[in-house]
């Protein structure tokens, strides 16, 4: 087994679906947090000057988000059981990207007015519309009683379960329209070794 090092800042963010595998597959790695202060001296040690990255016995190093996702859930077993799974869980993943997207939108945003705006429009369209269809389509898969896709926890499964509690912590309520995706998050969150990791990590703002 190789050492892994993931590197990101001290947040849940762009890291935590990696760091959700290695908790549900009990694989051990080093969580390093950059802090605001070592980033500017921290940036230019890394390959295109952003986190997370992900090293790999201190040798190779992975970057961007979504490569590293993928490479992990190759190596831990979390990328189906063939490709044609393997494609349902990319398909998964990449509409969860368009929800981030909503949130991301209003929460960079700086004048006031078009904040609220932009969150109006995600809470209210953007994202139960997108909900809906990801509902509607874990209902295909086993009346929606298990996972997103085949029968076992896959990177679908971790990347929906940390999206809807972000979709959660944003729009207090919203799930409750969405009573199987409700049931899901409660059942992956209920993982004995994803329940562990999620009650003892450091608390922090994102």
């Amino acid at each position: 087994m190789p050492s892994y090092t993931l590197v990101y800042f001290n947040g849940r963010g762009l890291a935590e679906v990696a760091r959700l595998m290695f908790a549900a597959s009990g694989t051990e790695y080093q969580d390093k947090r950059i802090t605001k202060e070592d980033w500017a001296e921290f940036k230019s040690k890394t390959p295109t000057g952003q986190l997370p990255i992900l090293k790999i016995d201190d040798s190779d190093v992975i970057f961007q988000s979504s490569a590293i996702y993928r490479y992990l859930a190759r190596e831990l077993g979390f990328y189906g059981s063939n490709n044609l799974e393997a494609a349902g869980i990319d398909g998964i993943c990449e509409c969860w990207r368009d929800v981030l997207e909503s949130v991301f939108k209003f929460k960079r945003e700086q004048d006031p007015e078009l904040k609220e705006k932009f969150k109006t429009v995600a809470g209210t369209k953007i994202i139960p519309g997108l909900l809906t269809l990801l509902q509607a389509r874990l209902e295909v898969n086993n009346q929606g009683k298990g996972f997103f896709v085949g029968d076992k926890l896959s990177l679908a499964d971790i990347v929906s379960y940390h999206c809807l509690s972000a979709v959660c912590n944003q729009f207090p309520g919203l799930t409750d329209k969405f009573p199987v995706l409700q049931a899901f998050m409660n059942r992956i969150g209920n993982i004995p070794e994803i329940k562990s990791w999620v009650e003892t990590r450091p608390k922090t703002e994102f």
